[in-house]
């Protein structure tokens, strides 16, 4: 089926992974203010790296996750925050972005699926 095979887990995994760095930038966003806030970032470029290698043997995909980290790198403000608002707001819009190429991606799957269904009724 469909939603059984790799391809499709790596784009639900994307789906996941590009709602939780909107999560973690709004975040960080709301909290640009607080006194001693460290900013917190999503890495899951292991998991890239897997999927590259897997190109080359293409490994089941079971599950991709992340990893939230806090940005311990120095301030240059009094208060002890390390957030960035400019930076912050566009790697917002980059997940965003991801997070609907992706979702259109997997609806026109589906669509092709539906079609390839109705063909055969």
């Amino acid at each position: 089926m469909f939603y059984d095979n790799n391809s499709f887990k790596v784009m639900e995994a994307g789906v996941q992974m590009a709602w939780l760095q909107q999560q973690i930038n709004t975040q960080n966003i709301a909290n640009s203010e607080t006194p001693g806030y460290k900013s917190q970032s999503l890495s899951f470029s292991s998991v890239l790296q897997d999927v590259q290698e897997g190109s080359k043997r293409t490994p089941e995909v079971t599950s991709v996750t992340g990893t939230v980290k806090t940005n311990d790198r120095v301030s240059t403000r009094a208060d002890g925050n390390n957030v960035d608002g400019e930076t912050e707001s566009l790697s917002l819009y980059k997940a965003y972005a991801q997070y609907v190429a992706l979702q259109q991606k997997i609806m026109t799957e589906f669509d092709k699926y539906n079609a390839a269904l109705g063909a055969q009724m």
